[in-house]
């Protein structure tokens, strides 16, 4: 499956190549790098649309509730990834066509009143999702055995996402205190 899939990104790389001789464009190694990520998420945004379809597929034949309501999760997820992908190569298409807003690199910032406060928010965050683990955790193994299999996979991925969550918000610390917010002190 991998081979076919660089395979398609490698055509896509090509074909993209050929539009821009066709146009003049020079090929810098900047816009060289940005235009071959670009290509490589497009290429896996449609291998993975035809994914999301075949999930959506099975769920709508199923007439088991339970698997109904897990390939709904998987579905929810996928189409969530599908707009990220989106939005990533549209952040990309603006690099390659300069149209970022001027001003720091990736965003405007905030002041710093407001990041203070967005870092204090943040703080809280972190102690919730933190807890929300610990929480998780607990339940995942008062729930193992018996028929109760289900409870153990969700909370599974609670805890999958809980971490998913820490990443973002650790993320967002650290681009409010280069915003010029003030951690806290622990």
């Amino acid at each position: 499956m991998a081979r076919v899939r660089r395979s398609k990104s490698i055509k896509v790389i090509a074909r993209q190549r050929l539009e821009d001789a066709a146009w003049g464009i020079p090929e810098s190694p900047e816009f060289s790098s940005v235009q071959r990520l670009m290509n490589e998420i497009q290429s896996q945004t449609i291998h993975e649309e035809r994914w999301l379809s075949r999930y959506r597929e099975i769920a709508r034949e199923s007439t088991d509730p339970l698997i109904r309501f897990l390939l709904g999760l998987i579905v929810a997820d996928e189409e969530r990834h599908h707009e990220l992908t989106t939005r990533m190569i549209s952040r990309l298409k603006d690099e390659l066509s300069w149209t970022r807003p001027a001003g720091r690199p990736g965003g405007q910032g905030e002041n710093r009143e407001k990041a203070d406060s967005l870092l204090r928010s943040v703080e809280t965050f972190l102690q919730a999702e933190r807890s929300a683990i610990h929480e998780y955790e607990k339940l995942k193994k008062a729930s193992e055995g018996s028929a109760r299999d289900v409870f153990t996979l969700l909370y599974t991925t609670m805890i999958h996402d809980s971490h998913k969550h820490l990443g973002i918000l650790e993320f967002l610390r650290e681009r409010l205190i280069q915003s010029g917010g003030k951690p806290a002190q622990t």
